[in-house]
């Protein structure tokens, strides 16, 4: 036998109505920065590396991660330093750019819990001839190898074929990895 639709009923329907309704005003609305909640969603997907393109490159080799527990596999005897100062992941990856020879730079981000490990291990991994370098702030480097942090991200950047146009590379592959963390 169907009952009656009662005023029951209709309580319990609008429950979810309400719930609806809410879910869909709350979701309109802005209330962050959009800039801010941008950075914090890349700050959660872990180190990033630009593309080719946006680094002037030829062409780049596809990205490899390694986290705590295969970290040794890129950095085999340093691993336990980079540890110990609170690293978390890793991205790498080579880049090429147009020769005649091909210049090829490989790049490491280095994401660490804090902003203080990530200048911590610059600071340790900064070779002895290494210089501020002009046009990007607090870029290092030596000519053959640049690094930078930015907040928990520390980008290393070495080439790997001598060429005089090596540093313009290095410099070009910086600043687009340093305006992709802004």
């Amino acid at each position: 036998m169907r009952g009656r639709f009662r005023l029951g009923h209709a309580a319990l329907l609008v429950v979810p109505a309400l719930a609806v309704a809410l879910t869909l005003s709350h979701g309109r609305r802005t209330r962050e920065d959009e800039r801010a909640t941008l950075a914090a969603l890349r700050a959660l997907a872990g180190p990033a590396l630009p593309s080719a393109e946006a680094a002037s490159a030829t062409r780049s080799s596809p990205p490899a991660r390694y986290d705590r527990e295969r970290l040794y596999e890129l950095i085999d005897g340093a691993a336990e330093t980079y540890l110990a100062r609170g690293f978390e992941a890793c991205l790498a990856a080579t880049y090429a750019y147009p020769g005649p020879p091909e210049i090829e730079v490989s790049a490491e981000v280095h994401r660490f819990a804090s902003e203080e490990g990530a200048r911590a291990t610059l600071e340790a991994e900064r070779p002895q001839a290494a210089v501020p370098l002009p046009g990007l702030a607090g870029a290092q480097g030596d000519g053959s190898v640049l690094l930078l942090a930015r907040g928990r991200d520390l980008l290393k950047l070495t080439l790997l074929s001598l060429h005089p146009r090596g540093r313009e590379a290095l410099l070009a592959l910086a600043a687009a990895w340093a305006e992709g963390t802004r």
